[in-house]
């Protein structure tokens, strides 16, 4: 039997412990990166795709932890938001659109159990990927893992004015 004095210690070690971990799965990251494979996450690793289709769309995206900035991009470029699923479910990403003078803001992530139950989020292997695509007319996630032009539905149309965004 341990005596109180150990048991005391034994007690602090694991409540120091519990404490890392629990940084540790609550810390997440988020890089935008171009040609990056590698997942280094101790949980599943999100994938955000964000392809366009028209030149000169602005985006701001962050989490209640980061903020990724503005970026612009072009018609043909993707980008991405890759991210290490929190522990405890609570991943969840917004972004805010700009073109020309539209614009519109909504979730591109919010994790769900399971992940692959978003209508535009699927897991493959270690890593949930969800797609979107953003056209003059507005925001679309895909029917098929691999979709073919047919197979995207508008989801969201553009706003000419500031709105109060939408969540899904």
């Amino acid at each position: 039997m341990l005596s109180s004095s150990k048991l005391n210690c034994l007690m602090g070690k694991l409540l120091f412990l519990f404490i890392l971990l629990l940084n540790i799965f609550d810390t997440p990251y988020a890089n935008i990166v171009s040609n990056y494979s590698d997942n280094n996450c101790i949980t599943l690793q999100g994938v955000v795709h964000i392809q366009t289709q028209v030149n000169n769309l602005g985006l701001h995206c962050y989490s209640k932890d980061d903020d990724l900035g503005d970026v612009t991009r072009n018609a043909g470029e993707e980008y991405q938001i890759r991210f290490c699923l929190d522990f405890f479910g609570r991943s969840h990403f917004w972004c805010h659109f700009n073109w020309e003078s539209k614009e519109e803001e909504f979730n591109v992530y919010k994790e769900v159990a399971p992940p692959k139950s978003q209508p535009y989020c699927t897991q493959i292997e270690r890593n949930v990927e969800c797609y979107w695509m953003v056209d003059n007319m507005g925001f679309w996630i895909p029917r098929t893992l691999r979709p073919q032009p047919s197979d995207w539905v508008r989801i969201y149309d553009w706003t000419p004015t500031r709105g109060l965004g939408r969540n899904i």
